[in-house]
């Protein structure tokens, strides 16, 4: 029942080639987002605090305290702002990306918190595989994609669609749509990174990015988590969250990476 929702790597990246160009926007009715049935992982409900639990060779399924910091004061403000400014859920409700999304947990959080309009990635899908799709209690709503991507060619593909949309007067409201309310990353990060993502990707008025940032460049064995906004200016920090010392999964992406979570012993293929 996910077929259409699933995108595979291989099949994105065909896409990019041709010369239609691709929007990411769901073709849902209004309504149809306040209406669906909600978005369910199987994984959800099995997180502990402070131990992560394996979902897969690529991916864990993060402590518990991760989720509470998504649930926030911070992203619910972005959430209540983009209600106030577009009024209503539908077509034009809050809108966020979730990177990567590994078994959607944070997913499923998000969806729970009232955003039905999800972008979900991860590099690997065999947990979102496992959790969403083969698993009989899981379910993907239409107002939410996954892309079997990396964060790098994910950017590439927004990019792609964002700035056609805004060289193009009659595209511009599209273009406006595919900005995010809220933006949150599920491994470590250099700050540069979260950063760039903030500037280009959040909505300009009360857009919120969550990640956890190296305490220094390149290091992947401690970050702290950061709130920023659409300026990229952090609003919140802390590098314990409970008792939980935040440490993540370092950024494949990253030729810094090493040992068994980064190429060349997961499979991960950075882009060229």
């Amino acid at each position: 029942h996910l077929s259409n929702d699933f995108v595979r790597r291989r099949e994105f990246l065909s896409r990019i080639s041709s010369t239609v160009s691709i929007v990411m926007l769901p073709s849902v009715p209004v309504n149809a987002l306040d209406e669906e049935t909600p978005f369910h992982s199987a994984a959800y409900g099995q997180e502990e605090y402070t131990n992560s639990i394996i979902a897969s060779r690529d991916t864990n399924i993060s402590p518990k305290e991760v989720y509470d910091t998504i649930s926030s004061e911070y992203l619910k403000e972005a959430l209540d702002a983009a209600l106030k400014e577009r009024g209503g859920r539908g077509a034009a409700g809050p809108r966020a990306l979730d990177v990567g999304a590994g078994a959607g947990v944070s997913t499923e959080v998000l969806y729970k918190l009232g955003y039905h309009r999800i972008d979900a990635l991860d590099w690997s899908g065999s947990a979102w595989q496992r959790y969403v799709v083969d698993d009989p209690t899981g379910y993907c709503p239409p107002g939410v994609t996954f892309y079997e991507l990396d964060d790098e060619r994910y950017l590439d593909q927004w990019r792609m669609n964002y700035y056609e949309g805004v060289n193009n007067f009659k595209q511009q409201q599209q273009a406006g749509g595919l900005l995010f309310d809220v933006i949150v990353f599920n491994f470590a990060v250099n700050e540069s990174k979260a950063k760039l993502f903030a500037r280009e990707l959040l909505d300009k008025s009360h857009g919120r990015l969550l990640a956890p940032i190296n305490t220094m460049n390149d290091y992947w064995l401690k970050q702290t988590y950061k709130v920023m906004d659409s300026d990229g200016n952090a609003l919140w920090s802390a590098a314990d969250v409970g008792a939980w010392s935040v440490q993540f999964q370092p950024d494949v992406t990253q030729e810094t990476c090493s040992g068994v979570w980064c190429a060349p012993f997961n499979g991960f293929q950075k882009k060229k």
